[in-house]
């Protein structure tokens, strides 16, 4: 184990990465979209802005219920059918001309994303050794952090030409083909899955660690997740900056995520996750707050920096979360701690930001989200320096 390198088994890890990024990327077309979606389909955005909870509360049901399908299916196949769902989903989605039609096939695509997390999560960890785990699940992270970057460039270099539809279109059609490099890959790992059960939950349920993880890791969805779905209209609506040039700005501020990614998960393996966590609480909070303040070039450099660091959080924080659990139930422990989170921070916020935006509030949306952020350093210190397996 001494001689491990873990670029020997990169390659293994890279085929999860392109699943991760088909999971992630076609929900985040909706942020930089929402306007020409709302306009076609003659609504106001802060009613499109609801489509957010849609897609949250649709990818937690597939997280919920990836367990009962991996257990029946393996982990390779549910994330192969989850692909394969995916450009399903897009086809149908561009196709609408309704309000309910969208809510509809937007939860269809946020399901068969969310059947991707659990199972692909798992894999990655049985790849690696224990003491390489958050490394690994920091390349990992390249997935959605790429997603994050390429889903505001594609819709802003493609929207103008295509049309939402047109996009939705393409998108569709790289699922598919990444669903094809996943069949014809190397199965690597290919265990079965734990499905959810009372027994399982009232275990962690009576873990106090899982649950303060759980709420960090919501108020880091609702710093990076909530904060760029609105981040597009935001700066259209209340500071009038063209679709094209702000896309670009913030899909481009994600770039330096790739560097801080891995240095995160590098300096989490060696110091412990807690100084890690603390420190990206706090800097993504304080520009978040900023975003709020600030208008002219300054906003555009506090956006662009915003992000720098949000993404790094979740490596850490995932692999905290799946040492509290046996190998067998680590894909449940991230299927459960997910949903949640993903609905506060990727649903509920951004639907929020949406409504106080109608009502003249958007600015002040983002200094109350960045002094929750502050605040919430302070339940790291209940967390103990090292955890170990509980359940």
């Amino acid at each position: 184990m001494d001689n491990y390198r873990f670029s020997a088994d990169f390659p293994r890890v890279f085929r999860f990465i392109v699943m991760m990024f088909f999971a992630v990327f076609p929900r985040l077309l909706l942020s930089p979209l929402l306007l020409r979606i709302s306009a076609d389909l003659g609504i106001s955005y802060d009613q499109a802005s609801s489509f957010f909870l849609t897609s949250a509360v649709g990818f937690s049901l597939g997280l919920i219920t990836s367990g009962f399908i991996a257990c029946r299916l393996t982990h390779h196949y549910t994330i192969l059918s989850g692909a394969v769902m995916t450009g399903i989903s897009l086809f149908l989605l561009s196709t609408v001309t309704s309000f309910p039609l969208f809510h509809l096939f937007m939860g269809l695509l946020s399901y068969s994303n969310g059947l991707y997390h659990g199972s692909g999560f798992a894999s990655v960890t049985r790849i690696v050794p224990d003491r390489f785990r958050t490394r690994a699940l920091s390349f990992h992270e390249m997935g959605p952090n790429a997603a994050f970057i390429l889903a505001p460039i594609f819709s802003a270099l493609m929207a103008p030409v295509l049309g939402w539809r047109g996009v939705l279109c393409a998108t569709g059609i790289a699922a598919f083909g990444a669903a094809l490099f996943f069949l014809l890959s190397d199965k690597g790992p290919n265990d079965c899955g734990a499905p959810p059960n009372f027994t399982s939950i009232r275990l962690f349920a009576s873990v106090p660690e899982y649950w303060i993880l759980l709420l960090l890791i919501a108020i880091s969805v609702s710093l990076a997740t909530g904060v760029f779905s609105v981040l597009p209209t935001y700066l259209q609506v209340e500071h009038n900056l063209p679709e094209r040039m702000l896309n670009t700005l913030i899909g481009f501020s994600r770039v330096t995520g790739f560097a801080s990614i891995y240095l995160a998960g590098h300096l989490a393996d060696r110091f412990g996750y807690r100084i890690v966590l603390a420190s990206i609480l706090l800097f993504t909070s304080v520009l978040t707050v900023l975003i709020g303040f600030v208008s002219g070039p300054l906003l555009l450099v506090v956006v662009f920096l915003q992000p720098a660091v949000t993404q790094s959080f979740f490596p850490a924080a995932l692999s905290a979360v799946t040492r509290i659990a046996k190998p067998e139930a680590r894909n449940l422990a991230v299927s459960l701690a997910i949903p949640l989170s993903n609905i506060l921070g990727g649903g509920l916020t951004p639907m929020a930001f949406g409504t106080a935006g109608a009502a003249g509030y958007f600015s002040i949306s983002f200094i109350v989200l960045g002094s929750l952020g502050i605040l919430s350093v302070l339940l790291l210190r209940s967390l103990p320096a090292i955890i170990r397996e509980r359940c």
